[in-house]
């Protein structure tokens, strides 16, 4: 089984987009591989590409500390197992493991962050994303950023 955290400064990052890094930890407990976070560019973009990488290196667990609810929502919808720890110590043969960790089961969206920046993008009709690049919905933004009368992130 493939695990991956979020990693920052050697630890555990605070929040899964905002990290600075992925490592990739198997069942054994050893690092498989580790990547630069895509999600630490704004937009849609760099979390449809954290979550390409995801499936890319086959994961199907996630520790993390906090995560957003449409993140945990995303990762949740791809069948991915997530859980929360309450710590920041990197101890990746325990990671690798299953049992014996301190961790809590998200099984719902709403167990994650509710998005203050998200919720006030919502009420200015916009994502936040700019103009001609790719979302997260492979649709490349127009001008008023609405396709099919929604935003270009409610797809």
């Amino acid at each position: 089984m493939i695990t991956a955290v979020p990693i920052s400064h050697d630890r555990i990052a605070g929040h899964f987009t905002k990290a600075d890094s992925f490592i990739f930890i198997n069942g054994e407990g050893r690092v498989v591989c580790h990547h630069i976070n895509p999600a630490r560019e704004s937009g849609c973009a760099g979390k449809k590409a954290l979550l390409n990488l995801l499936g890319k290196q086959k994961t199907e667990r996630v520790i993390t500390r906090n995560i957003g609810e449409r993140m945990l929502g995303k990762l949740l919808d791809r069948n991915l197992a997530v859980f929360q720890i309450d710590h920041s110590q990197l101890d990746t043969q325990i990671l690798g493991a299953s049992e014996n960790l301190p961790l809590t089961a998200l099984t719902d969206s709403s167990q994650g962050r509710r998005s203050v920046n998200y919720e006030t993008k919502k009420e200015s009709g916009g994502c936040g994303c700019h103009h001609g690049e790719e979302h997260e919905t492979g649709e490349k933004t127009e001008g008023c950023h609405q396709h099919g009368g929604k935003r270009c992130c409610q797809h």
